[in-house]
């Protein structure tokens, strides 16, 4: 009647099992949910509202910003896969009865395939909130986020009138504007490049070559197409407001030339 070591070892087994519990929940929570949470509130441009800019100023300040966040992301994409190798670690490495089947094979692809989705679905988020952030910027109710003289707002973008009789015409042009927001998006879409997928375990060691990353999947994905879309058609709203601006000038222009 071995009653009293029989609950002995069950409260041991039963203690063990609580600190290995304790110890998982403390691998996610922090090492992981904390980590993903960072990813997905990652801003991948840099928009101030009280600033304006020439395009090449522009450009080069969204370069700078977008390689800063480019090295955040892939840092805690990571913390992230290592936090998941340790958790599977420290399964594999709790001690169990030989007649209990340790876990299988089949069930660690499984909880790695869940934990990188949340990982792509961190990305995709940042995306998004990204290019939404651009066109919202981009695209103000008035149109106008060019012109100081008909904006109360700060403008975003330092935009000249230049009188060259008989043309009035922007500098920079509309579509010069509209290529720099392209290249924008570009960038933003080319830091997934850096961030390396790690879906299966062939695929973390074509990672450490540089052949997989998340920019595939992260292009695939339908809202995110169409926001890449409208931003690449935000300028054609102002064009009709633009011309009419320009063409108060007329009177000025027409003095000129005659003159």
């Amino acid at each position: 009647m071995n009653i009293d070591a029989y609950v002995s070892n069950v409260q041991l087994g039963l203690q063990k099992l609580k600190e290995l519990v304790s110890t998982i929940n403390d691998i996610v929570e922090n090492r992981i949910e904390k980590n993903l949470k960072v990813v997905s509130k990652a801003l991948l441009v840099d928009l101030p509202e009280n600033a304006s800019f020439t395009l090449s100023e522009f450009v080069s300040m969204q370069q700078q910003h977008i390689k800063s966040k480019s090295i955040l992301l892939q840092g805690k994409n990571t913390e992230i896969r290592n936090a998941f190798n340790d958790l599977v670690g420290k399964i594999l490495a709790f001690d169990i009865e030989d007649a209990i089947a340790p876990v299988a094979s089949e069930d660690i692809e499984k909880l790695r395939k869940h934990y990188n989705h949340f990982v792509y679905q961190a990305l995709l988020h940042s995306a998004k909130n990204s290019m939404n952030s651009l066109k919202k910027r981009m695209g103000s109710r008035s149109g106008m986020f060019i012109l100081n003289s008909l904006n109360s707002l700060r403008p975003f973008f330092h935009v000249d009138v230049q009188l060259m009789p008989p043309r009035v015409s922007l500098s920079p042009s509309l579509d010069d504007i509209q290529e720099c927001i392209n290249q924008s998006a570009q960038a933003i879409l080319s830091c997934y490049k850096t961030v390396f997928d790690w879906e299966n375990v062939a695929e973390i060691e074509s990672a450490n070559e540089g052949k997989h990353n998340f920019f595939e999947r992260i292009t695939k994905d339908i809202e995110l197409v169409r926001v890449a879309l409208l931003l690449t058609g935000c300028i054609q709203g102002v064009r009709n407001t633009v011309a009419e601006y320009l063409d108060s000038f007329s009177k000025v222009r027409n003095f000129v030339f005659c003159f």
